[in-house]
């Protein structure tokens, strides 16, 4: 099998991804790792091989993956196992069956990836995501673009280049091998390989945008492939690579957070985002008002700034307010206030309930398009 870098930490050991395709004898799956030349010190999780060893994540961590924004950085070891290399060395078939898989992967979407300029030295690849739209990174000039997701939109000739294929394009488990897909500023393809590390549920980026589902891939970004496309074995595009969403992370924004924001972009110019128009700071309940919140509730948001002709300042909100709940739910801090109008639609009624002065009023915000 070909060895697909993990990027694990450098601790000594190398880790590498073993992949075989469907179908082949199953000792020659599984995760190879080469060994550091000096065995002095050897931590005691791992076991020496002539040919190679079977790689199993370290049990003493929660998670060999780490959470979206913090990479894993596991200096625990490694359980190691032999006899993985032995098949494949035996087996020249292997070797020549996944190179054939990967150059046919690369060669059924060549067609739909482009180098798109940004000026000076600015290069990434994008992506012919419909007839006459390619889809990029956020840093490359473009006809409309997403900061949230940081995806950009460039109209071009509706002839220039394949459509991507993505019809059921989404990663079914981890541990996939996926291929990232550019090309150089030469125009040049340029690939690198991995594993699906991690999949998850939707989620909100550090900059506001609202993820269908998490796809983190464990592979290398080069020169240029900010942008690029990931290709699965089906040869289908399961989204756009992005190296500004998590620190020190590729996360790929999938093919259906793609779809939306791209119809959104050439609708309106932009994605739509509801916003309420207030600045607001958790604060001890003041005594006097406590009757006014739950049993064991301790903070409440003092309102401390309201924009002029705002969603806020349109309902009545005033500075001073103290809000107690929003859209029905009892609210503590501001995080929780921002999901729930990020789940919220523009032009959505939302029923907030504030204490002024020790009085309880109702006000009915309808939430406006940041724009």
């Amino acid at each position: 099998g070909t060895h697909f870098q993990l990027g694990l930490p450098r601790t000594g050991v190398l880790g590498y991804f073993h992949a075989v395709p469907p179908g082949l004898n199953s000792k020659a799956r599984g995760s190879v790792i080469e060994q550091q030349e000096d065995q002095e010190g050897q931590d005691p999780h791992t076991f020496p091989s002539e040919r190679g060893v079977l790689l199993s994540f370290c049990d003493k961590c929660p998670s060999h993956l780490g959470d979206v924004l913090n990479p894993p950085n596991c200096h625990h070891g490694l359980v190691l196992m032999e006899k993985i290399m032995e098949t494949a060395m035996q087996n020249p078939g292997v070797w020549s069956a996944l190179s054939q898989s990967i150059a046919e992967a690369i060669e059924a979407v060549q067609d739909s990836i482009v180098s798109v300029h940004g000026g000076g030295r600015s290069t990434t690849s994008g992506v012919v995501w419909r007839p006459g739209v390619i889809v990029t990174v956020r840093h490359a000039p473009r006809a409309g673009a997403d900061a949230g997701t940081d995806l950009a939109v460039l109209r071009v000739d509706a002839g220039a280049g394949k459509p991507a294929n993505t019809v059921g394009a989404q990663p079914t488990r981890a541990g996939e091998v996926v291929l990232a897909v550019g090309r150089s500023a030469l125009g040049d393809i340029s690939a690198s390989s991995g594993i699906i590390a991690r999949l998850g549920s939707g989620w909100r980026t550090w900059r506001g945008g609202q993820m269908d589902s998490l796809i983190r891939p464990d592979l290398q970004l080069y020169v240029g492939q900010s942008g690029s496309a990931l290709v699965n074995e089906a040869h289908r595009v399961l989204g756009i690579n992005s190296s500004a969403l998590a620190r020190n992370a590729v996360i790929t924004v999938p093919a259906t957070t793609i779809d939306r924001v791209v119809e959104a972009i050439l609708e309106r110019g932009h994605v739509p985002r509801p916003f309420l128009g207030a600045a607001m700071q958790a604060v001890p309940v003041p005594e006097a008002q406590r009757s006014h919140f739950a049993a064991g509730v301790g903070e409440a948001l003092l309102v401390l700034h309201v924009e002029p002709n705002a969603p806020a300042a349109s309902a009545g909100m005033l500075v001073g307010d103290l809000m107690v709940s929003f859209d029905g739910h009892l609210v503590h801090n501001v995080h929780e206030v921002q999901h729930r109008i990020s789940s919220l639609k523009v032009g959505a009624p939302v029923a907030i309930v504030v204490i002024r002065g020790g009085v309880r009023m109702d006000l009915t915000i309808i939430l406006a398009d940041r724009g």
